[in-house]
């Protein structure tokens, strides 16, 4: 539960009755203990004092004396009872009075997310248009996935580029700033010239984790996503991501679209799956963006696909309020006992009128 500091007791006035709260209730329970105390101070004459010197009266006859004694004064009571109000202030501090506010959001709920950089050299055509400018293709995924990243709270992202063979250019991490950083690190022919693919999809695939009922998802750019050499086929990368139930999207950058027939290749034995066939057998989805606009709807269009959880708001804001009754109760006490002190005002002027009314009837 988040704190803050005290604030004026003025605060309840503004704090409706659905703002207060009373985080120990129990303590009313002593209550009825301080209003049995108030009665017996009131009834009994208040507390015992301490013992004060007495003055020896010599002449016989007291009746002046006593018809002297002033009256108690009216507000006699309230003194007495000043030691029992101390005490019920403590028990509303005890009871911890609190001033409810606004409900805490927890933070989202993300997933892994890595994405996969074809950097081989068909990636530096500039087909594309950014800004209104001329742009490779590789620059605008960059562009556009680093908006992304930004604007996904509670994922965790990772960064694989692959040409000739797949590497690591950022395992998971919610640093959306080192991820945003790392993006650009990426550059045309790193790799290569060819295209890994399946080696790619299988180095993510033993990256990532689920986050709870969130499952990982994997993003993959290219152009042509005909993948020619690695370790792992795309077949086999596939079939993998989708016994983990781990979903690919697929984005295609350029070229022809991908029309989902399996294609051959000297590096795989059997037919190897396009980027459509990719998406399909993974439950994920395939885009053909060739322009910088539908690669940012095709981004949305999986932000949506694949989305964050918000969890519901369970406490909420709150301001102490107990330090005011219990410095309240603090000052009624301290005031309780100088009433009965003897240095008191009242104290004082009670002593010194006894003394004249003794010095008057032993002059007579």
């Amino acid at each position: 539960m988040i704190r803050a500091w005290p604030i004026p007791w003025q605060a309840l006035q503004h704090a409706g009755a659905s703002n207060l709260h009373w985080d120990r209730p129990l303590a009313f329970a002593l209550l009825p203990v301080v209003a049995l105390l108030g009665w017996l101070l009131v009834r009994r004459g208040g507390v015992p004092e301490r013992a004060q010197p007495r003055i020896a009266l010599l002449h016989p006859n007291l009746h002046g004396l006593l018809r002297a004694v002033p009256a108690p004064a009216p507000h006699s009571a309230m003194r007495r009872l000043l030691p029992a109000l101390a005490l019920g202030c403590w028990v509303l501090a005890l009871a911890e009075p609190q001033r409810l506010g606004a409900w805490v959001q927890p933070p989202r709920q993300g997933r892994d997310v890595v994405v996969l950089l074809d950097t081989s050299l068909t990636m530096s055509i500039t087909d594309l248009r950014w800004n209104g400018k001329p742009a490779e293709r590789l620059a605008v995924v960059k562009r556009v996935f680093e908006r992304f990243v930004h604007a996904r709270e509670g994922d965790r992202f990772g960064i694989i580029a692959f040409g000739s063979h797949a590497a690591t250019l950022l395992p998971p991490t919610f640093d959306r700033q080192l991820a945003g950083a790392m993006l650009e690190r990426a550059r045309i022919g790193m790799l290569g010239d060819d295209t890994a693919l399946g080696d790619a999809i299988g180095l993510a695939l033993r990256q990532v984790r689920a986050q709870g009922r969130l499952k990982p998802v994997l993003i993959v750019y290219s152009d042509n996503g005909v993948s020619n050499t690695g370790q792992v086929s795309p077949a086999q990368a596939a079939a993998l991501a989708h016994a983990l139930g781990i979903r690919i999207f697929t984005v295609q950058v350029g070229d022809t679209p991908a029309s989902g027939k399996p294609y051959t290749v000297p590096a795989y034995l059997g037919p190897q799956p396009d980027l459509r066939a990719i998406a399909q057998l993974t439950g994920g989805q395939y885009f053909y963006a060739a322009d910088g606009g539908a690669q940012k709807a095709a981004i949305e269009a999986i932000g949506r696909l694949a989305p964050t959880l918000q969890p519901p708001a369970q406490h909420r804001r709150t301001q102490e309020l107990y330090a005011w009754p219990l410095g309240l109760g603090i000052a009624l006490w301290l005031l309780a006992q100088w009433q009965r002190s003897p240095r008191s005002p009242r104290r004082k002027a009670g002593a010194a009128r006894a003394q004249r009314l003794s010095a008057r009837e032993s002059s007579r």
